[in-house]
């Protein structure tokens, strides 16, 4: 241990005196330009008027992550956040409402799931490989992407390959007590004729996880057919499907995860997931002036539980408690239209109308036996089965435009509106068939459904100003809303099992902003911003909607949150670019502000993360990096009291700081990546829950090698 630390310090001391040394040696470095679609059209970074993150495709796949997770969790101001069902990615201090109050986009279409309380976003469905960027728009968005962005929004940009090309990859891993796995990917395109293009991506997977118990296999198909109808109009029709089997071992207790962390937990699931994805996109450019774009689009999530075990305790005995058959499907179906008109040097106004028709089904079945073995009449036997159907939907549409006039070379004032208008329509079936020995069988049957409207706008304003060629200082004022859920609109007593309206106003927030962005002496970039959000009414719950001894649940809207944090961003270039430092720090203290909780702390959200990294290329053809990311501690969601909503015994989830070092060597059409994740095996927990004593570890010290092979 003490070996670590050294080792740990040294690595620590070596960067800063590396920092230090070349600044020294700078020379004049170039300022790329970068592509970024913010405003919903792409266009120059420099011409956006908030801090956008551009993230390059390449600069993740250069470092062997097998998973946008694992990619994401490296990246400055985002975390991750497992509330029990799996990870989501939060921005700006959601805790448990990161899978509905940061929206995540692929090419513009949200991947966000319907039902919430099971909602985990499909990261895994994306393929790094098939990315060209990935954009972050830390806090708001709410006028361009409606619903759902309080912490921000994130758009992955996938490629767009039209010229000849074809390669292929393979790559392997493996933890240091082995738990091997590897991926096999095929990309290429083919240029048919000047007005037509194909391109396919696919890959494979076989995976073991840290834990014992843990695997994923299956396969992603990304296909994309570019046709150009004139000089001025093109038509892009995208097909992707996803499937996976995965197999987990469940959470482990706090002693087994000190123990041996990589020990099975005391669960069995085994889960199938599929993920078609079908998109056309119409774009047409009339001149300099107007240019309008129309996509329609379709997605479905299907997941089956082939087969779930887990242990309930009844009367001082481990009951095993199977929900095999339970299913959840997610189905999004849309039609977007924006058009943008350029109407003066550097100023622009946009205006569109979104239509959403969003659907999830839940099938939940739950079964267990008790059988208490003693002579008769004491005996005593129990059978139990519990089944829920549901089907939410959600219907939306939406009216939206936004203004960015430059008034001169100094001043630049953007602007912006949407009015969105939901229909809800959900339907509840429960059906409870216990069977008890010497009792008749007893069967309880409840329908319930209900319908809903909701009216919501979001506006913000944002002036900016251009202090510089290179340097910004913008303030952004914006007004956004959180629109409930179907299945929020429902609630479920404990007392008698009956189900209730929940009477729920949408969340809404006001966020302010202020921020500044330079590139100076050609070689050091610079980005700070400082936010406050102040949220009214946010939508929470009494109960435990998950429990296997009959659930029961109520949604309430609490008085109020506030986030105030400040994020700060720098990169120095040296050496014609061959020596990158980079280097971030978030600070996040987010609060309820109003109401029984007033003053405690938001969950599962950490006060600060840093990032710091080097790049350092030997050659043109030899490079390496350092990558260093730091999560200090957060509290766990503790206990609610049911009848009051009290939180109490947040325990806290400890921090943990990564490491991860890796090289990349290319030979004429060769690259070959290699490194270790987690250098110095640091234990941390992914998940916690601490009252139910439930654990779930994060992969220990890890080992990749890649080869890419460009035709």
């Amino acid at each position: 241990m003490q070996e670590s630390k050294i080792i740990k310090l040294s690595l620590l001391t070596a960067f800063f005196l590396v920092n230090l040394e070349a600044k020294e040696l700078s020379e004049d470095v170039n300022l790329q330009k970068v592509v970024v679609s913010a405003s919903g059209f792409e266009q120059e970074a420099d011409s956006n008027l908030r801090n956008v993150i551009s993230i390059e495709g390449k600069d993740l796949q250069n470092k062997g992550y097998t998973s946008l997770e694992q990619a994401l969790e490296r990246v400055a101001g985002i975390n991750f956040v497992n509330f029990g069902l799996g990870r989501n990615i939060d921005l700006r201090g959601q805790g448990n409402k990161s899978n509905i109050a940061v929206k995540v986009m692929i090419d513009g279409r949200s991947i966000n799931v319907l039902d919430n309380s099971h909602g985990v976003t499909p990261l895994q469905s994306v393929n790094l490989d098939n990315i060209e960027r990935i954009e972050i728009v830390p806090g708001g968005g709410s006028v361009l992407y409606g619903n759902g962005t309080r912490g921000g929004a994130i758009n992955i940009i996938t490629k767009k390959q039209k010229e000849d090309a074809l390669a292929f990859s393979v790559s392997g891993g493996g933890f240091d007590g082995g738990h091997l796995g590897g991926n096999f990917g095929l990309s290429g395109a083919k240029k048919i004729d000047e007005n037509l293009a194909f391109s396919f991506d696919l890959q494979g997977f076989n995976k073991d996880g840290f834990q014992e118990g843990y695997n994923q296999k299956g396969y992603n198909i990304n296909t994309k057919s570019y046709i150009d109808l004139s000089e001025d109009s093109d038509l892009t029709f995208t097909y992707n499907y996803f499937r996976t089997l995965n197999t987990s071992s469940g959470y482990l207790t706090k002693k087994q995860a000190q123990n041996n962390p990589s020990q099975k937990g005391n669960s069995e699931n085994i889960t199938q997931i599929n993920r078609p994805k079908l998109a056309l996109n119409y774009h047409h450019y009339f001149n300099d002036f107007y240019e309008f774009s129309l996509e329609t689009f379709w997605q479905n999530q299907k997941i089956h539980y082939l087969k779930d075990v887990s242990t309930m305790t009844s009367r001082g005995m481990s009951v095993p408690v199977y929900q095999n058959g339970s299913a959840f499907e997610d189905i999004l179906m849309g039609v977007n239209f924006k058009n943008k008109l350029n109407y003066a040097n550097n100023s622009y106004f946009i205006f569109g109308y979104e239509f959403a028709n969003h659907d999830a089904k839940r099938r939940s079945i739950i079964h267990y036996d008790v059988n208490v073995p003693m002579p008769p009449p004491n005996g005593f036997s129990m059978s139990h089965t519990m089944t829920t159907l549901m089907d939410m939907d959600k219907q939306s549409h939406s009216f939206f435009m936004l203004d960015s006039h430059e008034f001169n070379d100094f001043f630049t004032l953007s602007g912006g509106t949407r009015y969105e208008y939901s229909l809800y329509d959900t339907s509840r079936n429960y059906n409870s068939n216990m069977i008890m020995n010497s009792r008749p069988p007893t069967n309880t049957k409840e329908f319930f459904n209900t319908d809903d409207t909701s009216h919501n706008l979001a506006f913000e304003i944002t002036p900016n100003f251009t202090y510089s060629n290179t340097g910004k200082i913008y303030a952004k004022y914006e007004r956004g809303f959180i629109s409930p859920s179907p299945s929020q609109l429902v609630n479920k007593d404990q007392a008698s099992q009956k189900y209730q309206s929940a009477n729920l106003d949408p969340e809404v927030f006001d966020t302010f902003e202020l921020g500044i962005d330079d590139f100076w002496w050609d070689f050091y970039g610079f980005n700070l911003s400082v936010f406050y959000t102040l949220s009214k009414d946010e939508i929470s719950y009494l109960g435990n909607p998950h429990s296997t001894q009959g659930a029961f649940w109520k949604y309430y809207n609490i008085d109020e949150t506030r986030r105030f944090g400040v994020e700060l961003n720098l990169s120095q270039f040296f050496l014609n670019d061959a020596l990158i430092l980079k280097e971030s720090l978030s600070y996040l203290d987010a609060k309820i502000s109003k109401g029984i909780n007033d003053g405690l702390k938001i969950p599962y959200v950490s006060k600060i993360k840093a990032t710091a990294g080097v790049e350092y290329a030997f050659t043109n053809n030899f490079s390496s990096f350092v990558d260093l990311t730091y999560f200090s501690r957060a509290k766990d969601g503790g206990s609610i009291d049911e009848k009051t909503g009290k939180m109490s015994k947040n325990a806290w989830i400890k921090d943990y700081f990564l490491t991860d070092v890796g090289v990349n060597y290319h030979y004429k059409k060769l690259q070959v990546l290699a490194g270790i994740r987690n250098l110095f095996d640091k234990k941390y927990y992914t998940y916690q829950d601490s009252i139910n004593d439930q654990y779930l570890v994060g992969n220990g010290r890890n080992y990749y090698v890649e080869f890419k092979y460009a035709f």
